[in-house]
């Protein structure tokens, strides 16, 4: 698998290089256009580091996400999103570095998804195909099953194990099955 390969498999909307859309994007470096350059310089580290190990592009990459990310106020370290992951905005994005969060992720902005600070230092896992509403929080050590959605402003602290259901509210409950 070669590195544009892989990072196909999110759900970015990338245009073809020189495209009118491309250039038009480039010249005009939209929110969107942001996005897709975090997520790209994501997921060439990720690529660098463990599909096709190479130090120098994996540093290369690691800082231009890690510049990207400042400014987007995104800290999504590599290795945490299974492959389809969109972000719909930027803002204030936290990913423990030890969450895990399954295939076809879609999050919006100010969300954190981490431990509670605790030690033993413990964090989520999250299922495949999980929507991640605006603000929400999921956090400590637990486990969200998959096609969740996590409504805005919800913080999650204890495990959802029912597949394909909505939660919302602090603390969140199901409301929808």
């Amino acid at each position: 698998m070669n590195i544009q390969a892989y990072i196909d498999k999110d759900r970015m909307d990338y245009f073809p290089f020189f495209s009118k859309g491309y250039l038009m994007d480039w010249l005009l470096q939209s929110e969107q256009y942001w996005l897709r350059c975090f997520v790209k310089s994501l997921r060439a580290e990720e690529y660098y580091t463990f599909h096709k190990p190479n130090k120098i592009l994996k540093y290369y990459y690691a800082r231009r996400k890690n510049s990207l990310g400042r400014k987007l106020g995104f800290f999504i370290p590599a290795g945490c999103f299974g492959s389809g992951l969109k972000i719909y905005h930027y803002g204030s994005i936290l990913i423990n570095p030890k969450t895990r969060i399954g295939k076809n992720c879609n999050i919006h902005g100010n969300c954190c998804l981490g431990s509670k600070g605790i030690y033993p230092d413990d964090s989520p896992v999250i299922g495949d195909n999980v929507d991640i509403g605006q603000g929400a929080q999921v956090l400590g050590g637990i486990t969200i099953a998959d096609g969740v959605k996590i409504g805005a402003g919800a913080i999650v602290t204890k495990s959802i194990l029912e597949p394909n259901v909505t939660v919302v509210g602090i603390p969140a409950r199901i409301v929808d099955k």
